[in-house]
């Protein structure tokens, strides 16, 4: 459960890069700091080991050293360089292990996870899997838009029709390495999402993402149990159209990259036992909802995509109407994210009229004011209309220039601290309950118990 904090205690310390930032908050604020509910052991081990050991010992499944795939094409699917997944640590593992099942690595091929993200570089992709190990191995990108490149599956039960990379047709074995983290929409990271959306066509990707507007509307799925998570359910029945043999490996990283723990085997079977880990390791407990969040964007500091995953993570601690206040570093500010259309009416406007609506009619209105728009995009501004449907969000992003904030029409920007904490006051008053989480990029609540 929550710790609550003597309420005399007016300034809340933050990480901030090498340094902190304090912020100064009401006397009549009651703060509260969600903690972790399990005391976790450390492993000793090397990060390499640690991963070693999962894979030489999968969950339903063989291991790899066990596997006759001489003369069978397999296929390796590592998540893009928008996730930090630290694979260069232990690819060499997982291809040496191959190399020994294959006889050589000549029918291997390695396909980033792209979905309809930016191709990768030959030097992305050699900082993503390690420069040496690169050179052993045939690899190209994901083309989500080339139908010739991609071959249809079947259709899931909620409808999806399912087109994925044509070389998954020809695989005997297919390897997946990600990172089971907080996730807005999967619930947590990892397992079939490699394929689905990572290696799917866009199409498929369009269709599968309207599973988020399904009722009841449940837009930010942050830490959802995976069996109750029909966007997850819906890429895992993938698994069951796919001929070849499916090997996950999963890691969970601490707030500095390092490996903490690793899951291999069955895809889901394997992604659960990631799953309760991650629960216990980066879930923090919260007797029940609050009034307004503290949240900072550490340690997802890299720039403002990255840093606005805070907000997301902790959304499942605020009541309906509640206040977001969120310090967020973004050291490289917008970076490559392009900037979205000015809009034409004022948030306040856009506020009332979301509210009039209802989160039912959310996405219908989105198809009417912004046409034009890929899988991605769509479900970013679907996103983003139901936030601020449901919140009012302050945020102090020093990094933005004032165009940029501008632009970014969905949230108040603040030019200093004390901004932020003032917006708050005037939303939920000097007598309200806050929760805080400093290291908001890589936690998240679970409510009552969760």
């Amino acid at each position: 459960m929550g710790m609550e904090r003597p309420t005399q205690t007016q300034e809340v310390v933050l990480p901030w890069g090498e340094g902190e930032l304090k912020v100064r908050v009401p006397s009549g604020w009651n703060m509260v700091y969600p903690e972790r509910g399990h005391v976790l052991a450390s492993d000793a081990r090397s990060e390499l080991a640690i991963v070693t050991s999962a894979v030489e010992n999968p969950v339903g499944l063989d291991p790899i050293s066990r596997m006759n795939l001489v003369g069978k094409n397999v296929v390796i699917i590592v998540d893009d360089n928008t996730r930090p997944t630290p694979v260069f640590k232990y690819f060499s593992m997982v291809l040496d292990k191959l190399e020994a099942a294959c006889g050589d690595l000549s029918r291997v091929l390695l396909i980033p996870a792209l979905g309809i993200h930016t191709p990768m570089t030959k030097e992305e992709m050699a900082a993503k899997v390690g420069g040496q190990n690169l050179s052993r191995l045939r690899w190209e990108n994901h083309d989500a838009f080339d139908a010739g490149k991609n071959c249809a599956f079947g259709t899931t039960t909620r409808g999806t029709p399912v087109a994925l990379n044509s070389h998954l047709e020809d695989a005997e074995l297919i390897v997946l390495m990600g990172l089971i983290e907080p996730h807005l929409m999967a619930g947590f990271g990892g397992g079939m999402k490699n394929i689905l959306p990572g290696v799917a066509a866009a199409d498929t990707i369009g269709v599968h993402h309207q599973l988020l507007t399904d009722p009841p509307e449940t837009f930010n799925r942050v830490g959802m149990e995976p069996r109750q998570n029909n966007f997850r359910l819906d890429f895992e029945e993938v698994a069951g159209m796919i001929s070849a043999d499916i090997f996950c490996i999963n890691v969970v990283i601490d707030h500095g990259g390092q490996v903490m723990a690793a899951f291999a085997g069955d895809p889901i079977e394997a992604h659960r036992q990631g799953v309760d880990y991650t629960r216990k390791a980066q879930g923090r407990h919260l007797p029940e909802q609050v009034d307004g969040i503290i949240v900072n964007s550490y340690p997802m500091d890299i720039n403002f995509k990255q840093s606005m995953k805070c907000v997301g993570n902790a959304l499942p601690a605020l009541k309906p109407g509640g206040a977001v206040m969120g310090f967020l570093k973004a050291d490289r500010g917008m970076d490559d994210l392009p900037l979205p259309d000015k809009m034409r009416l004022p948030l306040f406007f856009i506020k009332g009229l979301l509210r009039i609506i209802g989160p039912k009619h959310v996405f219908a209105l989105l198809k009417v004011i912004k046409k034009g728009l890929n899988a991605e995009e769509t479900f970013l501004y679907y996103y983003i209309l139901q936030l601020i449907r449901a919140h009012d969000l302050f945020l102090y992003v020093p990094s933005l220039t004032v165009e940029e904030t501008e632009r970014l029409f969905y949230f108040d920007h603040c030019a200093e601290t004390g901004e932020v904490i003032r917006k708050g006051v005037k939303k939920i008053g000097h007598k309200a309950t806050i929760a805080v989480f400093p290291e908001g990029g890589a936690t998240y609540p679970i409510v009552f118990g969760g």
